[in-house]
């Protein structure tokens, strides 16, 4: 059908939204989906992907895959634009919250780069036994499942214009298999939590809303922002996505500076362009504050925007994904995949029991971090902390500045190491130096103490 203009990505996005529907129709209706917390965005966007490779829905998953990078950038440029909250009796507290925004960011870091040694690893073993498959495929376990679904889908783009064929898919089946763990392991472990006491509140009696994932008609529902300018002159929502909006151009102006004067940006470096939409969204944000205009910029508002760009990433990323290619790498995906799963389970919780108070908590957030995002960390986290009571939540939303050195490190070596001339066995040099910096840093710091629960 000829259209007067482009209607393909709306029209993507339209089955999106169908799909997001459609998950929080079944999450309040079956109760093993209530059981495991599991998000609407990922119940659609697996019954979207399903349709999509069923041929069901005539539409193309680039599309998807565009979507899914864009609202990652917003995502990541909402969280720069968003203030730190200060909640009534967290005074006095500075030194707990460092410490466990400080253990965060070091589990986080060595998580990342402790995924890439075994992902060099497996892919060095199945090689020695005649099954050949290409390093990225073993680094998509790091990128996936510590960094998530957008970091898989920028970096697979990329490698897919070096001549990797259908890396997106795979980052992105990684990406999928990270949120089964983070969720049907992640759960589970988490009960078994508040069976033993391990919790610092005792046991949480999860409200039927929270389970259900709705509210009902008579349940007050939480405010999702204040609004700062006046709807006779502009809707605070439209000020708020205008913030986005401009961070989002002066991210790309530098890149095309870059281009110009400098030279031609490589595929690479645009894996990084959430990493500098963040860094450009926290300097609009600190001018603002310096005009004595940041209150303009409603944390509770720009909370929502990261969130909704975190659900239309996620399902647009599983809708994407091409079964017919995963299938074609399904062993070495799962062996990988398990592998990695397995180590991150037995390495959060070996480091939560350690690091004193709160260790419980923090664990949920790093486990659910490290197998999906932020969110489902976040997701753990309250089903023992509901109120978000402790300071666990503040730490979650400081400790990337603890982790950025260690995964940028990272994710250098993994994005150039074919440009630096590094061999596999000198990548997995420097992801074993990387993780054991973390953890002489969790001994110099007192991180690392006796077991505690």
């Amino acid at each position: 059908m000829n259209t007067p203009f482009e209607m393909g990505y709306f029209v993507a996005f339209g089955f999106v939204g169908i799909c997001i529907f459609f998950g929080v129709l079944l999450r309040s209706r079956i109760g093993i989906l209530q059981r495991f917390l599991v998000p609407a965005c990922m119940i659609g966007g697996v019954t979207g992907m399903v349709l999509v490779n069923l041929k069901w829905i005539p539409l193309d998953q680039a599309l998807f895959r565009t979507i899914a990078y864009h609202f990652f950038i917003i995502s990541f440029i909402s969280i720069g634009l968003t203030g730190a909250q200060k909640k009534p009796g967290e005074k006095g507290k500075g030194k707990t919250i460092a410490k466990g925004a400080l253990w965060m960011g070091l589990i986080n870091g060595a998580s990342m780069a402790s995924q890439a040694f075994i992902g060099c690893v497996l892919v060095l073993l199945m090689g020695a036994v005649g099954m050949a498959i290409p390093l990225q495929l073993g680094l998509f376990l790091p990128l996936g499942f510590t960094q998530g679904p957008g970091q898989a889908l920028a970096i697979g783009k990329a490698w897919e214009a070096e001549g990797f064929a259908n890396a997106v898919s795979l980052g992105l089946a990684f990406a999928a298999i990270g949120f089964f763990f983070a969720l049907f392991v992640g759960i589970p472990l988490v009960n078994w939590g508040i069976r033993k006491g391990y919790t610092k509140l005792g046991t949480v009696q999860l409200p039927d809303y929270f389970r259900r994932g709705i509210y009902s008609k008579d349940q007050t529902e939480v405010p999702t922002g204040m609004m700062t300018t006046h709807p006779a002159n502009v809707d605070s929502l439209a000020f708020q996505a205008a913030a986005v909006g401009i961070v989002y151009m002066l991210t790309f102006l530098g890149y095309w500076a870059v281009d110009r004067f400098i030279g031609p940006v490589s595929s690479a470096a645009w894996g990084f362009f959430f990493f500098f939409g963040m860094l450009t969204g926290i300097l609009v944000r600190v001018v603002m504050q310096k005009l004595n205009t940041g209150y303009l910029l409603n944390r509770d508002t720009q909370n929502r925007i990261t969130s909704l760009g975190v659900d239309v990433l996620v399902t647009a990323t599983l809708i994407s994904v091409e079964l017919s290619v995963v299938w074609d790498y399904i062993v070495p995906l799962l062996v990988i995949a398990a592998a990695g799963g397995v180590w991150t389970t037995f390495y959060t919780i070996y480091f939560g029991r350690r690091v004193g108070e709160f260790g419980f908590e923090r664990m949920c957030v790093q486990f659910g971090c490290n197998t999906g995002t932020v969110s489902t960390g976040l997701l753990l986290l309250r089903v023992v902390d509901s109120k978000f009571d402790t300071s666990v939540s503040l730490e979650t939303g400081l400790y990337s500045i603890f982790a950025a050195p260690f995964i940028l490190g990272t994710m250098l070596v993994i994005l150039y190491a074919p440009k630096w001339g590094l061999t596999v066995v000198h990548q997995m040099g420097i992801y074993l130096g990387i993780f054991l910096l973390a953890l002489i840093l969790l001994k110099v710091f007192r991180l690392w103490g006796k077991r505690q629960w």
